[in-house]
């Protein structure tokens, strides 16, 4: 900026002279001008395309992390494995604690045990069913597969065994069996009676899984961890399918033993959830950062019923790492 005086400007300086009120003058550059112009458009065009890639980078991410769950549930990332665990009870009384597994529901109308119980050390579990039509040339279960850990430093394992029907089809030895499912069946149904899995030591008298009359396999939110592996919980749901219309009330808590091999009873606490439903109700938990567990460990989820007659269903998605 200048003060005017008398000089003689010619026709350029003139076009590029703006004067105030005051006599002052401002001298205006065109070119500089337009090249501002054009700086800031091209600024406004790159910060367009930086939001542009933003969303592009979040939905890669998102189709990324879901292709890596796919790869591993394919079985084609080294190292990984991945697993959903879900279980039912079909009856809570009120005021009952009770795990989510296939014999938790209420002792009087059939229950096994409220609370399930992991063999104390490693045993053979005799498999049988309450019916005979479960067994080879019959028309229910023929050939079945159990799932566990032989030990506590040892992976997953499965065993294949012929059923015969009310007698024993004994396992290999299994600290915790925690999966079984029928293979093989006959036309009258997947399973005609209640398969069971009971541990021959240190009693023949505890049973650890089941697979209740034509349901085909277990459900029991129970799992086991080995010491060579993490498990990192990506998720936890827990569900009140009480039918008729009538309120329900349940308190979820996910437990967790960090010693088996030393204490099969001990659990710490780890995540609690509520349901109150009129029907039915589903509480899901997702873990954006994943939960570790290291092994050994067992996982378990239990129900604590406010209303008589719950049924609960619960359940976590999982993936396995090796240590």
């Amino acid at each position: 900026m200048a003060r005017l005086d008398n000089n003689t400007f010619d026709d350029r300086e003139i076009q590029r002279r703006i004067f105030d009120d005051e006599g002052f003058q401002y001298n205006r550059d065109v070119s500089a001008n337009t090249k501002l112009t054009t700086i800031i458009a091209s600024l406004a065009t790159v910060i367009a395309a930086v939001v542009v890639v933003g969303v592009l980078i979040s939905t890669l991410t998102v189709e990324l992390q879901q292709f890596n769950t796919l790869e591993i549930a394919q079985g084609n990332v080294a190292g990984m494995s991945g697993g959903n665990k879900y279980g039912r009870n079909i009856e809570i009384d009120a005021s009952v604690i009770a795990d989510i597994w296939d014999g938790g529901h209420t002792l009087a109308n059939g229950g096994t045990s409220l609370i399930w119980l992991a063999p104390t050390a490693a045993a053979v579990h005799n498999i049988a069913s309450t019916s005979d039509v479960d067994s080879t040339g019959n028309g229910g279960a023929l050939t079945i597969e159990v799932r566990g850990l032989p030990d506590w430093d040892t992976a997953e394992i499965a065993d294949t065994l012929n059923m015969v029907g009310t007698n024993n089809a004994p396992t290999q030895a299994f600290v915790i069996i925690y999966r079984m499912r029928v293979l093989t069946s006959g036309a009258t149904a997947i399973n005609v009676g209640v398969i069971t899995a009971t541990a021959t030591a240190p009693s023949a008298t505890t049973v650890t899984a089941i697979i209740r009359a034509g349901k085909g396999q277990t459900h029991m939110a129970i799992l086991g961890i080995p010491s060579t592996q993490t498990l990192y919980m990506k998720d936890l749901w827990a569900s009140a399918n009480k039918a008729g219309g009538a309120s329900g009330l349940a308190d979820i808590t996910l437990w967790f033993n960090p010693n088996p091999d030393v204490r099969t009873t001990n659990y710490i606490s780890k995540h609690t959830a509520g349901l109150q439903t009129v029907g039915t109700s589903q509480a899901p938990h997702p873990f954006e950062i994943p939960k570790p567990f290291p092994g050994p460990g067992i996982l378990k989820i239990e129900a604590l019923s406010g209303t008589g007659n719950m049924d609960v269903s619960a359940g976590f998605d999982y993936i396995l790492v090796d240590n």
